[in-house]
């Protein structure tokens, strides 16, 4: 059957789907659950469905009007327009034929708690990630919350920081949207993994990001997470930095996400042994060489076993630009543009370039008017709803956060240069202070006079489309290691965790 006259596809159907059927995290699940990866089982409301409703409650005509007369330059106008789009979207009521279809789906999953993951269509591709940009929604429980979460995710595709994206980015197709309901995986640490470093774009190293309890503390850049970067030729573990975790995101008594405090202790704890770094390395490994080039992926520690949740393209590799292999990584937190004076504050390199400008400290996104054209984003953290402000920013800094973080991404897209995990830049930075930031020492400087911006980054092109290499067949119950794609002279242990052999099979 035509996939799409379906309403509903389930993971292990969608192995030759499309971005225009489920959206890009919907079909590379699809994907992997096909190949063997432990992904949790679940199933995709394709994008046809959310036109379809807005075909039939006649919201899609209204939708397409108003964004046919919208001027992206106007940013004044953003906010109100992206509210109203919203409402509008948010008013459809889903017709009695999708909500049975999607309420029989839940119940053949097994009814409890999922994940409703928004999946853009023009999402995860090579060249824009939307990264944390459109709804998510987790321990989601119950037939009708799941139905208002699913129309919750539709309304998020006009959300005011997914239009400035949109614009940034040249994104002109009809917005539209597929949700992914997936068994939630109730983790006890959660990890981002990149297989290639997105800072300075050498692929020889595999990057991760690990934190208790739930991912969002890591994507959103609530938390410093512990990074890990793991040099493929051996392989070995090159860097561990300890993080700083002062909470976590669990489930609580009640089933609904609960933050938890965590003592200095507890929080400033290593979050991944070893083996385990090792152990995820080799499976991030497995999806880049199924994909066959760099991937962002996510994963949800649950009772020791690692579940992959999301794998998409990294957007940010600079083609003639990338680092080879084994050549020397991004420098050590600390350094500074300025080597003579030191850095007022350092953290980690997040997004390449150096900019000059004033600082402006800011508390939260409502307060993003303020900042001018050019100036330097100071701020604790920075979740998706910074991103109208730091498309005018010269560069960012956090006092949170990581280089896998969503912000972190999406500042690496635009060009901007961007420092986290300082862990006090807003208690040593003054709004007005002129400061040098480079991104890719991961510092801030004294600037002796304030010239305006300095050299940025350009935005990355898309990443070069390489032949996807032919795919091994695994063979469930392998404890041996299995030769490496980008050569014969290293090998990964096999993973315990892994729910398939990743041994080439020998027939």
């Amino acid at each position: 059957m035509d996939t799409r006259t379906r309403a509903i596809v389930w993971f292990d159907e969608l192995g030759a789907a499309d971005t225009a059927i489920a959206g890009g995290k919907g079909a590379n699940l699809g994907e992997l659950t096909a190949a063997g990866f432990p992904v949790p089982p679940g199933f995709v409301i394709p994008a046809a469905a959310y036109l379809d409703e807005m075909e039939r409650s006649g919201a899609r005509a209204e939708l397409a009007r108003d964004l046919a007369g919208a001027d992206p330059a106007d940013g004044g106008a953003l906010a109100a327009r992206s509210r109203r789009l919203r409402d509008l979207v948010g008013s459809v009521t889903i017709g009695p034929d999708l909500r049975a279809q999607v309420v029989d789906a839940y119940r053949r999953l097994g009814g409890g708690f999922v994940a409703v993951r928004s999946s853009a269509t023009s999402e995860d591709t090579a060249g824009t990630s939307f990264a944390g940009m459109n709804a998510t929604f987790t321990n989601i429980r119950g037939e009708d919350e799941l139905v208002d979460a699913v129309r919750r995710c539709w309304a998020s595709l006009f959300g005011e920081r997914v239009m400035t994206y949109r614009n940034s980015r040249g994104v002109r197709d009809e917005p539209a949207i597929a949700v992914v309901v997936q068994r939630m995986i109730n983790a006890d640490r959660s990890a981002v993994a990149f297989s290639a470093d997105p800072v300075t774009g050498d692929t020889g190293r595999i990057v991760i990001e690990a934190a208790f309890g739930l991912g969002e503390v890591v994507v959103g850049g609530q938390i410093v997470p512990d990074t890990y970067v793991v040099d493929k030729a051996g392989p070995r573990i090159a860097e561990v930095r300890i993080g700083v975790q002062n909470h976590q995101i669990v489930r609580g008594p009640d089933g609904a996400d609960q933050r938890l405090v965590l003592e200095p202790g507890k929080g400033g704890a290593r979050v991944l042994g070893d083996d385990e770094i090792l152990a995820l390395a080799a499976l991030v490994d497995r999806v880049q060489e199924h994909y066959g080039e760099p991937q962002d992926t996510e994963w949800a520690i649950e009772g020791g076993r690692s579940y992959l949740v999301q794998s998409r393209p990294i957007t940010t590799l600079r083609g003639a630009d990338r680092t080879e292999p084994g050549a020397p990584g991004r420098s050590a937190a600390g350094q500074s543009a300025d080597s003579a004076a030191g850095p007022l504050v350092s953290g980690l390199g997040a997004a390449p370039g150096t900019a000059g400008g004033l600082v402006r400290v800011l508390v939260s996104p409502d307060e993003g008017g303020t900042l001018r054209d050019g100036e330097i984003l100071v701020a604790s953290m920075t979740s998706p709803d910074w991103v109208p402000t730091i498309r005018r920013a010269a560069a960012v800094v956090t006092d949170s956060g990581g280089v896998t973080c969503h912000a972190a991404i999406v500042s690496r897209e635009l060009g901007v240069p961007c420092v986290v995990g300082t862990r006090n830049a807003t208690s040593v930075l003054r709004t007005g202070q002129p400061v040098t930031v480079d991104g890719g020492r991961g510092a801030a400087s004294r600037q002796a006079s304030h010239a305006g911006r300095a050299r940025r980054w350009p935005p990355p092109g898309s990443l070069s489309h390489r032949p996807r290499p032919s795919r091994r067949s695994r063979r469930p119950g392998c404890t041996s290691t299995w030769p490496s794609p980008s050569g014969p002279s290293r090998s990964w242990p096999c993973p315990s965790t892994a729910s398939a052999c990743c041994a080439p099979s020998s027939s």
